[in-house]
């Protein structure tokens, strides 16, 4: 295994950012940062060789359609994904609950906390 350390702490870094720029009217950054900061955690995650690597590609964004598409996660997570990939809602809706003021950064924390369990094991 690889010591995966600074992907989850650039992830943590990436989503304050996307927090700040959410609060201060910046939408479009926060979304932007929120998916970086998920792609950041899911990377550190497939290095530990729990993922497939070749379904989940090398961007951030295929990173997000790929977990967004995996059978094998949890809804919550995939459903976070997805929105964060900017896909249509799924047929039948969403089935995971979701928060009152839900923002990206919302979705990219959860992905990132999933992810940071899975690399400490």
């Amino acid at each position: 295994m690889t010591d995966d350390t600074p992907w989850l702490e650039n992830a943590a870094t990436e989503l304050a950012a996307a927090r700040d720029a959410w609060a201060t009217g910046n939408a479009g950054r926060g979304r932007v940062c929120a998916r970086r900061a998920a792609g950041m955690a899911l990377k550190a995650w497939l290095a530990t060789g729990a993922g497939d690597a070749a379904a989940y590609r090398t961007s951030f964004m295929h990173h997000l359609n790929a977990l967004a598409d995996d059978p094998q996660r949890p809804a919550a997570v995939r459903e976070a994904a997805w929105r964060l990939a900017a896909r249509k809602v799924p047929p039948g809706g969403f089935t995971a609950p979701l928060p009152e003021k839900l923002t990206p950064a919302h979705d990219a924390e959860l992905i990132i906390g999933w992810c940071a369990d899975r690399v400490a094991g």
